[in-house]
């Protein structure tokens, strides 16, 4: 018969070992509910002013999914919700999906590495073009940039195909650069001398004024512009406003832009798209 030590020596190891697989078990449902809550679509509190909250959080959950998606050639459809720093400034993907949103046709491809397709929207018809915008998760495999949260545009152009157009160079402004007025980007049509801008705006802003002063239409062209002022009204968080100066050469980036209330007040004003 095995002698008190050992008996003791044995029941010892036994108390380690569940202890390890009760240590074991917690990690396995920390590590499970971090994987939920990165899936989750950003359910942390925030308002227009806590963007860096988001800022902190998005990246790491946003580059998980963007290191899973770059091997398989093709982006997911995210059933979830985007961040709250998005839905807290565009009253559009606030609203209830509509037949015309469901009707896009969008997927999650190229930079896009994934799209929040219940918040897909058509913000608005011009000259028979549909305008939709979009919440996704862009960057990552290879691009150089961050994978993050942010708003794509696409315009289905009458005869001209569809085509991806506006914010932040390829698109996905973040809730930041809406709110600085930098989700800004051109499209068809236009010509030498002229262009469309097309923008996302955040709630309040009521009406968009773009002046230009006299100045070549293009970079590539030495014929001089005159000045140029126009204003305009966004529809649902979105502006699409044809100008006298071409997408090409910068000086379509050059006017001042100054965003009203509705009550007339200047909310900001911009020397530079």
């Amino acid at each position: 018969m095995p002698d008190a030590g050992v008996i003791e020596e044995a029941r010892a190891r036994q108390r380690r070992h569940r202890g390890a697989a009760a240590g074991g078990f917690v990690s396995a449902l920390a590590l499970a509910a971090a994987v939920l809550l990165g899936f989750a679509g950003g359910h942390g509190g925030s308002h227009p002013g806590s963007a860096s909250v988001h800022a902190r959080r998005s990246p790491a959950r946003t580059a998980r999914l963007s290191s899973a998606l770059c091997g398989s050639g093709k982006g997911k459809a995210l059933q979830g919700a985007p961040s709250k720093s998005l839905l807290s400034i565009l009253s559009v993907l606030r609203r209830p999906a509509s037949a015309a949103d469901r009707g896009s046709g969008i997927v999650a491809r190229g930079v896009v590495q994934g799209v929040f397709v219940n918040y897909i929207r058509r913000a608005r018809v011009v000259s028979g073009s549909s305008y939709y915008i979009y919440p996704a998760i862009l960057g990552g495999c290879g691009t150089g940039e961050t994978p993050h949260q942010g708003i794509n545009d696409l315009a289905t152009h009458v005869n001209l195909g569809a085509g991806i157009i506006g914010g932040s160079g390829e698109g996905g402004a973040t809730a930041a650069q809406i709110e600085q007025g930098q989700a800004v980007g051109t499209g068809p049509p236009g010509s030498s001398t002229s262009a469309t801008i097309t923008m996302i705006v955040p709630d309040g802003v009521a009406s968009v004024t773009l002046r230009y002063s006299a100045g070549r239409a293009s970079g590539y062209s030495k014929k001089i512009s005159p000045s140029f002022t126009t204003t305009t009204t966004p529809v649902n968080n979105q502006v699409v406003v044809s100008v006298p100066r071409s997408a090409g050469g910068g000086p379509i980036r050059k006017p001042t832009m100054i965003w009203r209330a509705a009550s007339g007040r200047v909310i900001k004003t911009f020397h530079e798209l």
